[in-house]
């Protein structure tokens, strides 16, 4: 099911497991409560010129329509360069190449916001992190991580 969003912008699993997540953030939260700003986990640039789309875009659209509120920024945070994918490397592989994976192109915007980083997977959460922590240096007072799955291999993966 997750392959599948993956490799068809168009899958009916995206629609549903957003749907799934937007339920499970409005319970989480109060009305007033949510991020400010929702920035969905950015590819490579040649990674989505070869796919097409990116599927935590696509995500984040439609939480967007579903929950309202957020506001969507898909560019101010870039990767800093092209990196092997993820589901090719080990934990400790993860972790090293996702070390400052990523830069905040507009920052201003983004001073004492908070923001939900959208992605589709959180497997050890190196992605995550990295992310989060470009966001924080920039001035976001706090980073949410919304995603539609997570795997068990980053509690007991070496």
């Amino acid at each position: 099911m997750i392959r599948r969003i993956k490799v068809d912008a168009y899958a009916p699993q995206l629609r549903q497991l957003s749907e799934l997540l937007a339920e499970t953030i409005s319970a989480a939260y109060g009305p007033d409560q949510r991020p400010d700003i929702m920035i969905p986990v950015p590819l490579h640039w040649s990674r989505q010129l070869r796919r097409g789309f990116n599927q935590s875009q696509g995500i984040a659209q439609i939480l967007s329509s579903k929950l309202g509120g957020s506001s969507i920024h898909n560019h101010c945070l870039r990767r800093t360069g092209y990196r092997r994918p993820q589901h090719l490397q080990g934990k400790r592989q993860r972790l090293r190449s996702m070390n400052n994976a990523f830069e905040v192109r507009t920052p201003k915007p983004l001073e004492g916001r908070t923001v939900a980083l959208v992605d589709d997977v959180v497997t050890t959460g190196a992605t995550a992190s990295s992310a989060a922590k470009s966001l924080l240096a920039a001035g976001v007072c706090a980073v949410d991580i919304w995603c539609i799955a997570r795997t068990g291999w980053h509690i007991s993966a070496a």
